[in-house]
């Protein structure tokens, strides 16, 4: 004899047990709605910024290799100092912005992290759900109650609360 344990839990609309099956079980079966919380991400662009940086330094190398090149021509030493200056602050300003990009994405992957503990939650919450392939609905076993389409969407998403 099977413990009740073992068995499906009764569907809250059709009342049988047949078609009932865990939540990861339906999403593995490819059933969307019984889809699991997606884990919280904070994206952060940092590429733009660094690629910009780079070309201007690549920028700023080359006009030094070509004026270099072009001493031989007896090109004067005053036309040379402002492309080695502004060498220089181009390299400090990427380095700047280097450093103001790598914050971002600390600051963005601990907004993140403060969410796990809901994201944890909702992975409980999730686990202990049923789907019914008969009706179609995702159901909480201890409360015989079906769940909403809204309360299916907000257990799924995990929203980080501030933006950067």
């Amino acid at each position: 004899m099977l413990s009740s344990e073992r068995q499906s839990p009764i569907c809250p609309e059709c009342k049988r047990s047949d078609q009932v099956k865990t939540t990861k079980a339906a999403y593995s079966s490819g059933v969307a709605l019984a889809a699991p919380p997606d884990l919280p991400t904070k994206k952060v662009l940092m590429l733009p910024y660094i690629s910009a940086c780079m070309v201007l330094i690549g920028l700023f190398v080359f006009l030094i290799i070509v004026s270099l090149g072009g001493m031989g021509n007896n090109l004067p030493a005053y036309f040379m100092w402002p492309i080695f200056i502004l060498a220089l602050v181009s390299i400090i300003a990427t380095l700047v912005v280097s450093y103001i990009a790598f914050q971002r994405v600390v600051r963005g992957d601990n907004e993140a992290s403060l969410s796990y503990s809901a994201y944890d939650q909702a992975m409980n919450t999730w686990s202990h759900l049923y789907y019914c392939s008969r009706d179609k609905v995702v159901f909480d076993p201890e409360a015989q109650k079906a769940l909403t389409k809204e309360q299916i969407t907000s257990l799924q998403t995990t929203i980080i609360a501030r933006s950067a």
